[in-house]
């Protein structure tokens, strides 16, 4: 008698992954992206992104967009110098934390079976919000600890909420600094 097949692994791992890149526009209160994290981040980011585009691995880009006031318009703001994406590219503009909280974005994540990285700047809102919520749905995911980055809060450094939120998005997911998720991709895949 043959082993038995776990048609759910096999299914998640004939689907090429996404990176979600989340949070990597300028911010539309004006402050700056500098602090050195956010520069070690956005490095680790870069390195990620040209080793799927090499790699032919899908990129989704969420960006947080916050209306004026209800009267008004939406607010887009620009794209960090060097993040702009590519036509081929999916963009999923988000107004709550999660990147599933875009209709479009969870549609595209259940047609790959949630199968995808992700890595970007508000690490401590959209990355753990949309961890949870992959959870979840039981979508696999990554976090790229390296290439993300969180902001202050109040009298708590970056730094610290950074270890944290690292820690606790292990208990939703997988945690990989981005070389070796990179390392873990085709050297050159085939368009379908």
């Amino acid at each position: 008698m043959t082993s038995v097949i776990d048609f759910l692994e096999f299914k998640s791992q004939t689907i090429a992954p996404t990176l979600v890149l989340v949070g990597l526009h300028q911010n539309p209160d004006g402050s700056s992206n500098s602090l050195p994290a956010y520069r070690g981040a956005l490095t680790n980011c870069r390195a990620v992104l040209d080793r799927a585009r090499a790699s032919n691995i899908p990129v989704a880009y969420a960006r947080n967009i916050t209306p004026k006031s209800m009267s008004d318009r939406l607010h887009y703001p620009p794209w960090i110098p060097g993040f702009e994406p590519v036509r081929s590219d999916m963009i999923f503009d988000v107004l709550q934390p999660s990147c599933y909280s875009n209709t479009e974005f969870a549609r595209a994540m259940e047609y790959t079976s949630g199968n995808f990285a992700i890595a970007g700047l508000f690490a401590e809102t959209t990355c753990l919000s949309t961890a949870i919520d992959a959870y979840h749905r039981r979508h696999d995911f990554t976090y790229l600890f390296d290439a993300s980055a969180c902001r202050n809060i109040e009298t708590i450094p970056a730094v610290a909420i950074h270890g944290a939120v690292s820690q606790v998005m292990s208990a939703y997911g997988k945690i990989m600094e981005g070389s070796q998720w990179s390392l873990s991709l085709p050297s050159r895949r085939r368009a379908m």
